[in-house]
């Protein structure tokens, strides 16, 4: 297990399937369509997971690296209901940006429905642009998905902080 972030009462990890519970608890009541335990268990071995843990893991962000590592796509980010609004998706997301960013990763990608306003507006805080709509029909629902894309090359040639230091300066970064 690779511990990235530490602080007070946290730490930002990689995920074990010892978090797979929780994790999937967390999925449950975030996302209508949720991912199955075999999707999150083959996420811990392909893919770049990681869970943001105080007494209990409160939310988690599951990545890939796309066209020989060119590329990031967040798969999954969610927090737990009762943890929502207190910087914990933003410190996972800088936690990414920050342990991968000397992969010469030039652009990460996401896709939020459009609907979840606080997310569509933290991930234009960081950076992100919306580059174009999906509609999506679910069982009985109509969604918009908005695609959302960070150039990292324009952030650094702006030198715009992929993230900013979000610890306390005992904060133990342990990057392996």
């Amino acid at each position: 297990m690779n511990a990235y972030a530490a602080g007070h009462s946290m730490i930002i990890r990689s995920a074990t399937e010892e978090d797979l519970d929780r994790v999937l608890l967390i999925e449950s009541l975030s996302f209508g369509a949720i991912w199955t335990r075999h999707c999150l268990k083959t996420a811990l071995s392909n893919d770049i997971f990681l869970v943001y843990q105080q007494k209990n893991v409160i939310g988690y962000l599951i990545a890939c690296l796309c066209e020989q590592g060119k590329r990031a796509e967040i798969l999954r980010i969610a927090v737990h209901p009762n943890h929502r609004g207190k910087g914990v998706a933003k410190e996972l997301l800088e936690t990414f940006f920050r342990v991968f960013s000397e992969d010469n990763i030039e652009e990460v990608s996401l896709d939020v429905d459009s609907s979840n306003r606080a997310a569509v507006k933290l991930y234009e805080k960081l950076g992100f642009k919306i580059i174009k709509a999906n509609p999506f029909l679910g069982d009985q629902d109509f969604h918009i998905f908005y695609v959302m894309k960070m150039k990292l090359s324009e952030q650094k040639e702006k030198k715009i902080p992929l993230w900013k230091k979000s610890c306390p300066e005992e904060t133990v970064h342990a990057i392996q």
